[in-house]
């Protein structure tokens, strides 16, 4: 008889109330955040567009129950959607981070050929002590590695 009772509390969910549905919507974004091991493949699958997903999806709660929280729920809403929106920022950020140091820069290519000369050399310098951020469209110094 008590291993029937046992049982049967094992088997009951938890009481879902507004705070443990946000909890679990931000809990399954933030694994994604750092990535799931696929058990097929062994990799770690990181996926964004979930994530932006639920995002959205909490900022569509956060809008449509404007008045209707109470305090706490209220400032869990806003402290966990603020949380997930910088780890997703942070993720995007390490995305394209990852991305230009992989692509090969063709003025690379170029500096690795025998057959430069001065003249091309000095051309490239000038490209590559310039260079421009779309994101912020702001000018920054780039140095040149030395050879």
């Amino acid at each position: 008889m008590t291993e029937t009772k046992t049982q049967e509390e094992a088997q009951q969910l938890p009481r879902i109330d507004f705070i443990s549905y946000l909890n679990n919507l931000v809990a399954t974004g933030q694994l994604y955040l750092e990535g799931i091991r696929d058990p097929e493949t062994d990799e770690v699958v990181v996926n964004l567009g979930l994530v932006k997903g639920i995002i959205d999806t909490i900022e569509m709660l956060e809008e449509k129950t404007q008045g209707n929280l109470t305090a706490p729920e209220s400032n869990f809403l806003a402290n966990t959607l603020y949380e997930l929106r910088m780890g997703y920022v942070r993720a995007i950020s390490r995305q394209e981070t990852a991305q230009t140091e992989t692509t090969p820069d063709s003025t690379e290519e170029a500096d690795t050929s025998s057959e430069e000369t001065p003249a091309s050399a000095e051309a490239e310098t000038s490209v590559e002590d310039s260079a421009v951020d779309t994101s912020t469209d702001e000018t920054r110094n780039v140095s040149k590695p030395e050879k």
